[in-house]
């Protein structure tokens, strides 16, 4: 009897509250997903035992096992080690620290595993499959529960020295103080992400700003998510509209150092707030970025939105996982 032919891919996008899976066929047509609540601060027992779980969970509903995969494409916030699957750093699980997640893994599942960071696959899968395709210099940002960043130069993902190019989360909106309060706190994610909105929006909370939003969550800020303030916004919370367009404007700005710099042809902007909230967003950003680029450059600019939205980081970690074991088999 012949070998078994080995018939899927496995995705996996790490998120800050949540982990998605996304089961393809080798021809990356999507079969099953499967989304699980998150936190990274209950320890490695309790992390594994969720990924596990995740996992057998996306095969039996497909009638498959672990014997089915090809291989497995993680996307993980923080800084990777591409080639040996390390995650040196992330803030959205307090262990990994120079941790081998996919030696861990391949040896707990016996299936190749590639790791790589979150916003570097999820661009990869727009060059592949989505908003980015056919264009060679590209910045990629992605609003999430911080800011995600991620660099297309030459056609080719750009990771840097040391594998952590497109941070632009990691950037300045203004010249920080010798305080670490300060400094941490005029960085681009700690004033545009997700978590900084929803301690702004807890504020407008407390001063009676947001009716529709306290309608729904109360005063619980825990669940001032992206979906929370779509709909609040649409049921007419103008303060939070004003909220999200200004600190949309602010990243803009940001955004405009790095094309000033790199002189891309595209900025693609993905990740949950851009879903939920996209159609005010968008303009926004592109307002920013107009005010303070080079005009000639704009002229070479489109911003534009994630084709893949929430998929983006399970299809290119699956693609990326697949091209890399085929390289590593030759």
């Amino acid at each position: 009897m012949g070998r078994k032919k080995k018939k899927f891919i496995l995705g996996i996008d790490l998120g800050g509250t949540k982990i998605l899976m996304g089961l393809f066929d080798r021809k990356f047509g999507l079969k099953k997903t499967v989304k699980l609540e998150m936190d990274g601060n209950r320890g490695e027992k309790f992390f594994f035992n969720k990924l596990i779980d995740g996992i057998e969970e996306v095969l039996e509903e497909t009638g498959s096992d672990l014997s089915d995969l090809v291989t497995i494409g993680i996307g993980c916030p923080g800084i990777i080690d591409i080639y040996t699957g390390t995650v040196k750093v992330s803030s959205n699980v307090s262990f990994f620290k120079n941790y081998p997640l996919a030696e861990k893994l391949k040896a707990k599942l016996r299936v190749p595993v590639f790791i790589e960071n979150d916003a570097n696959a999820a661009l990869f899968g727009e060059q592949q499959f989505g908003a980015a395709r056919g264009h060679g210099e590209v910045v990629g940002v992605f609003l999430g529960t911080g800011i995600g960043g991620a660099l297309i130069i030459n056609g080719h993902l750009y990771r840097g020295v040391s594998g952590g190019a497109g941070e632009i989360g990691q950037t300045f909106l203004s010249i920080p103080s010798v305080s670490d309060f300060e400094t941490t706190r005029l960085k681009v994610g700690a004033l545009v992400g997700r978590n900084a909105i929803a301690s702004e929006a807890g504020f407008l909370l407390l001063r009676q700003k947001c009716p529709h939003l306290l309608e729904e969550i109360g005063y619980n800020v825990k669940k001032i998510r992206s979906g929370a303030l779509s709909r609040a916004i649409r049921a007419g919370d103008t303060a939070l509209e004003d909220l999200i367009r200004s600190r949309s404007r602010w990243l803009g700005v940001a955004l405009a150092n790095v094309v000033n710099v790199l002189n891309p042809e595209l900025v693609l902007l993905g990740g949950g707030m851009m879903e939920a909230m996209g159609k005010i967003i968008l303009p926004e950003v592109r307002s920013g970025i107009e005010a303070c680029a080079l005009k000639p450059l704009m002229k070479a600019l489109k911003v534009v939105p994630s084709r893949l939205k929430d998929n983006a980081v399970i299809l290119g970690a699956s693609k990326m996982a697949c091209e890399i074991l085929k390289m590593t088999q030759k």
